[in-house]
């Protein structure tokens, strides 16, 4: 079962591509035994007319069809495929406009570790690489960096975006399940590159809102 709304949408996004490239294959690979039954050489057999001569200008074959036919089937498999494509890059990257409280978070990238800021201020020191969501919500994320260039990326959510100094890239998912998830810098971005790891922890409703409601700074 898909974690995560972006899962969704990039399973579908695959299972769009995976099953048209079977069916073209099926049906190329199916003509290809076909010509290769029908056309085999036979002792009976004869070079067709149109056949190439060295020193000679082939004799136009005039299979203007099969071209149009295969330029259209073409132009159809890449139509849906953009269609797709874009109708999932726009539903990731358009950000929901409200969501719940609690549920708008700051992600700011350091040397080597991931820092949260939660609308009620929440401490510091309670949020630095672990980000605590509800399950069953919309969650967005605007993520920045105080240093260097990094990437902040969620292991089996399909999410991924920059975090560039002087720069917001907002992010949005929608977990479906409760757990914990791998969150990982996939920018080179110094030495400790490797370790800056942190983690999403998907909590239910009642036990978010109690930590969140716990940690306000007044």
């Amino acid at each position: 079962m898909a974690v995560s709304s972006t899962q969704v949408q990039f399973d579908s996004l695959f299972g769009l591509f995976t099953y048209l490239a079977i069916a073209v294959s099926i049906i190329v690979f199916s003509l290809l035994i076909y010509f290769i039954v029908k056309y085999r050489d036979r002792p009976s057999s004869r070079q067709p007319n149109d056949t190439p001569i060295l020193g000679k200008l082939p004799r136009s074959r005039g299979h203007a069809k099969s071209v149009v036919v295969t330029v259209s089937l073409s132009t159809i498999i890449l139509v849906v495929l953009i269609i797709g494509s874009f109708g999932a890059i726009d539903n990731i990257l358009t950000p929901p406009q409200h969501v719940c409280q609690g549920c708008a978070i700051e992600v700011t990238a350091h040397q080597f570790y991931w820092q949260f800021t939660y609308p009620n201020g929440t401490k510091p020191y309670d949020t630095r690489d672990i980000l605590r969501v509800p399950v069953g919500e919309n969650i967005r994320l605007n993520v920045t960096s105080a240093d260097v260039f990094h990437d902040f990326g969620i292991i089996g959510y399909d999410i991924k975006t920059d975090a560039i100094p002087g720069r917001t890239n907002t992010v949005w998912f929608y977990p479906n399940t409760t757990g914990n998830f791998t969150i990982q810098c996939f920018e080179l971005c110094g030495v400790g590159h490797a370790t800056m790891k942190g983690t999403l922890m998907v909590m239910s409703q009642p036990a978010y809102f109690a930590w969140y409601n716990s940690t306000v700074v007044h």
